[in-house]
């Protein structure tokens, strides 16, 4: 697996803690990579030209993440996400990208091919 290190992109407080949020959705209970990977999912989408230009929007395009649209991000955003989700965020909103530049992801299990990351492939 390669990191590769983007540009940094300017955020807002609220920025990290919905990264954060939906990194913790997603992938909180995953080992600190796989974190980090779907933070840098959301900022290659930001990165990419063909998804929504910011965090929030990339995050709440219809049908993209199911926490989202369910209510759990801002359930999670609300009470506080937890510490190595938030440094995941930051650490992906400061350009890391441990995916090989991928823009989606889903359980490892669906035989989808791409790189594996804890329990997710991304692609």
């Amino acid at each position: 697996m390669t990191t590769v290190q983007n540009a940094a992109v300017e955020a807002t407080v609220d920025d990290v803690t919905l990264l954060a949020a939906i990194i913790q959705c997603e992938a909180g209970n995953e080992v600190y990579e796989g974190q980090l990977a779907v933070g840098a999912v959301v900022m290659n989408r930001v990165r990419s030209g063909g998804y929504p230009s910011t965090v929030h929007d990339v995050i709440y395009q219809k049908s993209q993440f199911p926490p989202a649209g369910a209510g759990s991000v801002a359930n999670v955003a609300a009470k506080g996400p937890k510490q190595s989700c938030l440094q995941a965020a930051q650490e992906a909103l400061n350009g890391t990208d441990n995916t090989g530049g991928a823009t989606c992801f889903r359980r490892a299990s669906s035989g989808h091919a791409g790189v594996v990351i804890g329990n997710h492939v991304f692609y």
